[in-house]
Protein backbone atom coordinates (compact mmCIF):
# COMPACT_ATOMS: atom_id res chain seq x y z
CA UNK A 1 0.00 0.00 0.00
CA UNK A 2 2.86 2.44 0.81
CA UNK A 3 4.82 1.49 -2.12
CA UNK A 4 1.31 2.15 -4.32
CA UNK A 5 0.64 5.26 -2.95
CA UNK A 6 3.79 6.85 -2.31
CA UNK A 7 6.66 5.64 -4.53
CA UNK A 8 4.93 5.01 -7.49
CA UNK A 9 3.52 8.55 -8.17
CA UNK A 10 7.01 9.37 -7.80
CA UNK A 11 8.36 7.17 -10.67
CA UNK A 12 5.59 8.50 -12.99
CA UNK A 13 7.11 11.96 -11.78
CA UNK A 14 10.53 11.07 -12.97
CA UNK A 15 9.60 9.08 -16.22
CA UNK A 16 7.22 12.57 -17.18
CA UNK A 17 10.47 14.85 -16.53
CA UNK A 18 12.64 12.30 -18.53
CA UNK A 19 10.57 12.05 -21.70
CA UNK A 20 9.53 16.21 -21.58
CA UNK A 21 13.20 17.15 -20.51
CA UNK A 22 15.44 14.13 -21.82
CA UNK A 23 17.37 14.47 -18.93
CA UNK A 24 17.11 14.10 -15.38
CA UNK A 25 20.18 16.33 -13.99
CA UNK A 26 19.05 18.62 -10.97
CA UNK A 27 21.26 21.76 -12.04
CA UNK A 28 19.94 21.95 -15.45
CA UNK A 29 16.62 21.09 -14.73
CA UNK A 30 17.21 24.37 -12.43
CA UNK A 31 18.88 26.08 -15.05
CA UNK A 32 15.84 25.71 -17.15
CA UNK A 33 13.48 27.26 -14.13
CA UNK A 34 11.56 23.82 -13.82
CA UNK A 35 9.79 25.07 -10.36
CA UNK A 36 7.59 22.91 -8.85
CA UNK A 37 4.92 25.60 -8.50
CA UNK A 38 1.81 22.93 -8.97
CA UNK A 39 0.52 21.96 -5.17
CA UNK A 40 -0.37 18.35 -6.36
CA UNK A 41 3.14 17.24 -7.38
CA UNK A 42 5.09 19.19 -4.51
CA UNK A 43 2.49 16.48 -2.19
CA UNK A 44 3.24 13.29 -4.71
CA UNK A 45 7.09 14.26 -5.01
CA UNK A 46 8.20 14.50 -0.87
CA UNK A 47 4.80 11.94 0.18
CA UNK A 48 7.56 9.31 -1.03
CA UNK A 49 10.73 10.66 0.88
CA UNK A 50 8.30 11.51 3.98
CA UNK A 51 7.04 7.96 3.99
CA UNK A 52 10.50 6.88 4.13
CA UNK A 53 11.53 9.35 6.60
CA UNK A 54 9.30 8.62 7.92
CA UNK A 55 6.53 11.62 8.93
CA UNK A 56 3.80 11.01 11.49
CA UNK A 57 0.55 9.13 9.98
CA UNK A 58 3.00 7.52 7.51
CA UNK A 59 4.84 5.88 9.75
CA UNK A 60 2.41 2.91 10.60
CA UNK A 61 4.81 0.88 8.86
CA UNK A 62 7.81 1.20 11.07
CA UNK A 63 6.86 -0.32 14.19
CA UNK A 64 5.67 -3.32 12.66
CA UNK A 65 8.40 -4.01 10.23
CA UNK A 66 11.30 -3.50 14.02
CA UNK A 67 9.56 -5.71 15.18
CA UNK A 68 9.11 -8.32 12.62
CA UNK A 69 12.45 -8.04 11.31
CA UNK A 70 15.72 -9.79 13.11
CA UNK A 71 18.50 -7.40 14.35
CA UNK A 72 20.61 -7.01 11.41
CA UNK A 73 17.16 -5.99 9.41
CA UNK A 74 16.70 -3.69 11.68
CA UNK A 75 20.18 -1.77 11.83
CA UNK A 76 19.92 -1.56 8.33
CA UNK A 77 16.77 0.18 8.47
CA UNK A 78 17.40 2.57 11.26
CA UNK A 79 20.58 3.36 9.68
CA UNK A 80 20.60 3.69 6.03
CA UNK A 81 17.02 3.44 4.62
CA UNK A 82 15.49 6.10 6.97
CA UNK A 83 17.67 8.35 5.89
CA UNK A 84 17.88 7.80 2.52
CA UNK A 85 14.49 9.54 2.85
CA UNK A 86 16.19 12.85 4.23
CA UNK A 87 18.59 12.76 1.71
CA UNK A 88 15.98 12.71 -1.22
CA UNK A 89 14.37 15.97 0.85
CA UNK A 90 17.27 17.59 0.95
CA UNK A 91 18.57 17.08 -2.75
CA UNK A 92 14.80 18.22 -3.61
CA UNK A 93 14.78 21.63 -1.42
CA UNK A 94 15.70 23.47 -4.93
CA UNK A 95 12.45 22.66 -6.71
CA UNK A 96 10.25 24.10 -3.75
CA UNK A 97 8.49 26.96 -3.03
CA UNK A 98 7.41 27.75 0.75
CA UNK A 99 3.60 27.62 0.48
CA UNK A 100 0.80 26.20 2.44
CA UNK A 101 1.20 22.76 1.40
CA UNK A 102 4.84 23.20 3.25
CA UNK A 103 3.40 24.99 6.20
CA UNK A 104 0.96 21.66 6.33
CA UNK A 105 3.50 19.64 6.90
CA UNK A 106 5.68 21.63 9.11
CA UNK A 107 2.41 21.93 11.10
CA UNK A 108 1.20 18.14 10.46
CA UNK A 109 4.89 16.50 11.59
CA UNK A 110 4.84 18.81 15.20
CA UNK A 111 1.90 17.74 15.83
CA UNK A 112 2.26 14.18 15.44
CA UNK A 113 5.51 14.26 17.32
CA UNK A 114 3.50 15.55 20.37
CA UNK A 115 1.33 12.42 20.00
CA UNK A 116 3.85 10.00 19.60
CA UNK A 117 6.19 11.33 22.92
CA UNK A 118 3.58 10.49 24.82
CA UNK A 119 2.56 7.50 23.35
CA UNK A 120 6.93 6.66 23.71
CA UNK A 121 6.29 7.88 27.75
CA UNK A 122 3.45 4.76 28.01
CA UNK A 123 4.56 2.23 26.06
CA UNK A 124 5.79 -1.39 26.86
CA UNK A 125 7.50 -2.74 23.81
CA UNK A 126 11.06 -1.87 24.09
CA UNK A 127 11.90 -2.14 19.94
CA UNK A 128 8.32 -0.42 19.27
CA UNK A 129 9.53 2.63 21.74
CA UNK A 130 12.66 3.31 20.02
CA UNK A 131 10.77 3.07 16.74
CA UNK A 132 8.13 5.02 17.60
CA UNK A 133 10.94 7.62 18.71
CA UNK A 134 12.76 8.10 15.62
CA UNK A 135 9.59 9.25 14.62
CA UNK A 136 9.00 12.03 17.24
CA UNK A 137 12.65 13.06 17.04
CA UNK A 138 12.77 13.28 13.03
CA UNK A 139 9.91 15.73 13.25
CA UNK A 140 12.37 18.89 14.08
CA UNK A 141 14.77 17.39 11.31
CA UNK A 142 11.52 17.71 8.56
CA UNK A 143 10.71 21.34 10.19
CA UNK A 144 14.58 22.56 10.20
CA UNK A 145 14.48 21.25 6.28
CA UNK A 146 11.71 23.28 4.77
CA UNK A 147 14.02 26.88 6.35
CA UNK A 148 16.10 26.26 3.63
CA UNK A 149 19.12 27.86 4.86
CA UNK A 150 22.46 26.57 4.50
CA UNK A 151 23.24 26.39 8.57
CA UNK A 152 19.74 24.21 8.83
CA UNK A 153 20.91 22.16 6.07
CA UNK A 154 23.73 21.11 7.56
CA UNK A 155 22.62 20.33 11.06
CA UNK A 156 19.92 18.38 9.74
CA UNK A 157 22.71 16.37 7.76
CA UNK A 158 24.40 16.09 11.27
CA UNK A 159 21.63 14.87 13.58
CA UNK A 160 20.54 12.33 10.52
CA UNK A 161 24.00 10.93 10.84
CA UNK A 162 24.14 10.84 14.27
CA UNK A 163 20.44 9.58 14.94
CA UNK A 164 21.53 6.73 12.17
CA UNK A 165 24.44 5.51 14.56
CA UNK A 166 22.20 6.08 17.72
CA UNK A 167 19.04 4.48 17.07
CA UNK A 168 20.86 1.33 15.26
CA UNK A 169 22.98 0.80 18.34
CA UNK A 170 20.28 1.09 20.98
CA UNK A 171 18.19 -2.09 18.40
CA UNK A 172 21.42 -4.15 18.88
CA UNK A 173 21.68 -3.26 23.07
CA UNK A 174 17.72 -4.18 22.86
CA UNK A 175 18.41 -7.08 20.53
CA UNK A 176 21.16 -8.72 23.65
CA UNK A 177 18.58 -8.23 25.97
CA UNK A 178 16.10 -10.18 24.02
CA UNK A 179 18.37 -13.26 23.05
CA UNK A 180 18.81 -13.43 26.73
CA UNK A 181 15.44 -12.94 28.17
CA UNK A 182 12.88 -13.66 24.94
CA UNK A 183 10.86 -10.57 25.83
CA UNK A 184 11.15 -7.19 24.96
CA UNK A 185 8.86 -6.02 27.50
CA UNK A 186 10.17 -3.71 29.99
CA UNK A 187 8.10 -4.96 33.19
CA UNK A 188 10.26 -8.34 32.23
CA UNK A 189 13.42 -6.57 31.93
CA UNK A 190 13.36 -4.05 34.64
CA UNK A 191 16.72 -4.32 36.39
CA UNK A 192 18.67 -6.96 34.02
CA UNK A 193 21.41 -4.50 33.22
CA UNK A 194 22.59 -4.32 36.80
CA UNK A 195 23.68 -8.29 35.75
CA UNK A 196 25.94 -6.52 32.99
CA UNK A 197 28.13 -3.35 34.05
CA UNK A 198 29.16 -3.66 30.51
CA UNK A 199 25.70 -3.24 28.82
CA UNK A 200 24.68 -0.78 31.24
CA UNK A 201 27.59 1.60 30.10
CA UNK A 202 26.21 1.08 26.21
CA UNK A 203 23.21 1.77 26.97
CA UNK A 204 23.44 4.49 28.82
CA UNK A 205 26.00 6.61 26.48
CA UNK A 206 24.02 5.31 23.68
CA UNK A 207 21.02 6.89 25.58
CA UNK A 208 22.65 10.07 26.52
CA UNK A 209 23.64 10.70 23.05
CA UNK A 210 20.15 10.04 21.59
CA UNK A 211 19.05 13.21 22.53
CA UNK A 212 21.95 15.39 22.40
CA UNK A 213 23.76 14.71 25.85
CA UNK A 214 27.42 16.60 25.89
CA UNK A 215 29.95 15.76 23.99
CA UNK A 216 28.18 14.16 21.68
CA UNK A 217 27.98 14.70 17.66
CA UNK A 218 23.92 15.11 18.14
CA UNK A 219 24.68 17.94 20.53
CA UNK A 220 26.05 19.51 18.27
CA UNK A 221 23.67 18.98 15.59
CA UNK A 222 20.63 20.23 17.61
CA UNK A 223 22.35 23.44 19.15
CA UNK A 224 22.16 24.42 14.99
CA UNK A 225 19.12 23.58 14.72
CA UNK A 226 17.60 25.41 17.62
CA UNK A 227 19.67 28.17 16.82
CA UNK A 228 17.85 28.45 13.74
CA UNK A 229 14.50 27.78 14.39
CA UNK A 230 14.32 31.24 16.00
CA UNK A 231 13.10 32.14 11.83
CA UNK A 232 9.84 30.20 12.59
CA UNK A 233 6.56 31.38 14.33
CA UNK A 234 6.59 31.46 18.13
CA UNK A 235 4.30 28.73 18.60
CA UNK A 236 5.86 26.09 16.90
CA UNK A 237 8.86 26.76 18.53
CA UNK A 238 7.16 25.86 21.62
CA UNK A 239 6.31 22.68 19.83
CA UNK A 240 9.38 21.88 18.69
CA UNK A 241 11.02 22.78 22.63
CA UNK A 242 8.48 20.55 24.21
CA UNK A 243 9.72 17.45 21.70
CA UNK A 244 13.28 17.39 22.25
CA UNK A 245 12.29 17.44 26.49
CA UNK A 246 10.51 14.29 26.08
CA UNK A 247 12.89 12.71 24.00
CA UNK A 248 15.25 13.26 26.69
CA UNK A 249 12.18 12.53 28.87
CA UNK A 250 11.83 8.83 27.74
CA UNK A 251 14.88 8.05 26.89
CA UNK A 252 16.05 8.27 31.07
CA UNK A 253 12.83 6.91 31.51
CA UNK A 254 13.71 3.50 29.41
CA UNK A 255 17.18 3.17 31.02
CA UNK A 256 16.05 3.54 34.04
CA UNK A 257 13.02 1.25 33.83
CA UNK A 258 16.18 -1.15 33.17
CA UNK A 259 18.48 -0.44 35.50
CA UNK A 260 16.16 -0.05 38.45
CA UNK A 261 13.32 -2.34 39.90
CA UNK A 262 13.01 -5.97 41.49
CA UNK A 263 14.79 -8.62 38.93
CA UNK A 264 12.57 -11.44 37.84
CA UNK A 265 15.31 -13.71 38.50
CA UNK A 266 14.60 -15.33 35.50
CA UNK A 267 17.87 -14.64 33.52
CA UNK A 268 21.19 -15.93 34.73
CA UNK A 269 23.33 -15.37 31.25
CA UNK A 270 23.42 -11.55 30.41
CA UNK A 271 26.82 -10.93 31.50
CA UNK A 272 28.51 -13.34 28.83
CA UNK A 273 29.23 -10.98 26.23
CA UNK A 274 30.31 -12.30 22.60
CA UNK A 275 33.04 -10.60 20.70
CA UNK A 276 30.66 -9.95 17.74
CA UNK A 277 28.57 -8.00 20.24
CA UNK A 278 31.08 -5.76 21.95
CA UNK A 279 32.50 -4.72 18.40
CA UNK A 280 29.08 -3.74 17.07
CA UNK A 281 28.04 -1.68 20.10
CA UNK A 282 31.79 -0.04 19.80
CA UNK A 283 31.45 0.78 15.85
CA UNK A 284 28.00 2.07 16.93
CA UNK A 285 29.38 4.04 19.49
CA UNK A 286 33.14 5.79 18.91
CA UNK A 287 31.67 8.24 16.04
CA UNK A 288 29.11 9.85 18.02
CA UNK A 289 31.73 10.58 20.85
CA UNK A 290 34.57 11.74 18.30
CA UNK A 291 33.77 15.61 19.67
CA UNK A 292 34.59 13.97 22.82
CA UNK A 293 38.23 12.59 21.49
CA UNK A 294 38.37 15.52 19.61
CA UNK A 295 37.53 18.78 21.00
CA UNK A 296 39.06 21.10 17.69
CA UNK A 297 35.99 19.90 16.25
CA UNK A 298 33.80 22.66 17.82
Amino acid sequence: MYTLFASLPLLIIILTIKKFMYTLNINYLMYCQMVMINNVLIIFTFLAFLVKFPMFFFHQWLPKAHVEAPVGGSIILAGLLLKLGGYGIIRLLLFVKISYIIKFILMFSLFGGRLLRVLCLINRDIKVMIAYSSVVHIAIIIVTLFLKNLWSINGSIIIIVAHGLCSSGIFSCANIIYERTHSRIIMINKSNLNYSPRLAIFWFLLCIANFGGPFTYNLLGEIILIIRLRTIRYYLLRFVFLISFFSAAYRIILYSNLQQGINNNLIFSLNLFITREIIILVCHLWPLLIILVNPALI
